[in-house]
């Protein structure tokens, strides 16, 4: 079970730039230490693909959390457009040394289809449409 969902429909901006804003409400389940403002964050898509993407934040100010590096492969890969939903979630698994409990992040893309559901439309993962 998540210990967070964050989503986000993705922008113009998200798209054809090298950066993803994320909701800040992410800053409370990625922490930064010792004044750092930038970490590499691994995340598995469904298939146990792993993608390395650089998680930064502001220095001063509001923090602004942002995937940079690694998120324009992502887009490209899995060919996202706007209007897609990113889904960014992160559970704790025990640690192989029995130690502290590890973060493993999970990232998915939805896309809005052509088809309804009682009126609704059935929003399909983007994985399953390449």
């Amino acid at each position: 079970m998540p210990l967070f969902v964050i989503s986000k429909k993705l922008t113009f901006t998200n798209i054809t730039t090298r950066k993803c804003d994320i909701p800040s409400e992410i800053l409370k389940y990625i922490t930064l230490t010792n004044g750092q403002h930038s970490k590499k964050v691994t995340a598995a898509d469904i298939w146990g693909k792993e993608w390395e993407l650089h998680y930064y934040t502001r220095p001063r100010g509001r923090k602004c959390p942002v995937f940079t590096t690694g998120w324009r492969q992502f887009v490209e890969t899995k060919r996202l457009q706007v209007g897609d939903e990113l889904v960014f979630s992160g559970h704790q698994v025990a640690a192989a040394d029995h130690g502290e409990p590890e973060m493993r992040y999970m990232i998915q893309v939805k896309r809005p289809s052509p088809v309804t559901f009682n009126g609704e439309p059935v929003t399909l993962d983007v994985e399953y449409l390449a």
